[in-house]
């Protein structure tokens, strides 16, 4: 593949986080698998890769790191929730075969739409012929999507797949103790855990209930105690 600053133009108003990067992801017991992504991302040896695993593991953030990492070598590459573009029908699509690469999320998604099924697998292949990179994020491997287009399938289980796995409550807690760290904020342990211990497990929410409190602490100039959190969350 041949790296080159090649301007693009976005063809939505999609989410892609700034922050979103790996430097800004504990990786945890995915370590294995995210090692595995970034080494694939520096040799640009695979066509597609297939990153999978349960809300809340880190497919959408990965994702966009790797659009990040990409666009960093120098690539025009895109970052595409399909979440975020179904009702725009495969249109959506056109003329994205352009880039070097693109990270296409949500793929679970496109199950019920047989319209867009077709437009991924003529987009794939065209990518394929130009040696072109896609990522691809869903819930499950490719070999258990629920899709009516068996060509496609057959397509999306052709490359790396990598599976990310959730984290447990001691990683949880280790999470919350290293976030703290990178935003300059001490989160003593027991902290932690009392987060962790009055929190669902959903780390999409525990990220924004994170962000609150980051945003409270700056506000007010106090520190992440358990009485202030108590405060900021009306717990």
């Amino acid at each position: 593949m041949t790296r080159k600053n090649k301007p693009h133009q976005l063809p939505l108003h999609v989410s892609f986080r700034e922050d979103a990067v790996f430097e800004d992801f504990l990786p945890g017991n995915n370590a294995v698998a995210i090692g595995t992504l970034r080494q694939a991302l520096a040799k640009l040896s695979d066509h597609l890769i297939f990153l999978w695993g349960a809300p809340g593991t880190g497919v959408s953030h990965l994702l966009q790191a790797a659009i990040h990492d990409l666009q960093n070598q120098g690539l025009s590459a895109l970052y595409l929730p399909l979440s975020e573009c179904l009702a725009y029908g495969p249109e959506a699509l056109e003329g994205l075969d352009e880039l070097d690469a693109i990270a296409l999320d949500d793929l679970d998604l496109v199950s019920d739409h047989a319209q867009w099924q077709e437009a991924l697998f003529h987009f794939y292949n065209r990518m394929q012929d130009q040696d072109k990179l896609i990522l691809v994020g869903g819930l499950c491997s490719p070999f258990q999507l629920d899709l009516s287009l068996a060509d496609l399938q057959s397509r999306l289980s052709s490359g790396l797949t990598l599976q990310l796995v959730t984290m447990g409550d001691a990683e949880r807690i280790e999470w919350l103790v290293w976030k703290g760290r990178r935003r300059g904020l001490v989160i003593e342990t027991d902290v932690a855990e009392f987060i962790l211990h009055r929190h669902n497990r959903n780390m999409q929410q525990m990220v924004a209930t994170f962000d609150r409190l980051d945003s409270a602490s700056l506000t007010e100039k106090r520190r992440l105690t358990i009485p202030f959190i108590k405060q900021v969350l009306d717990w």
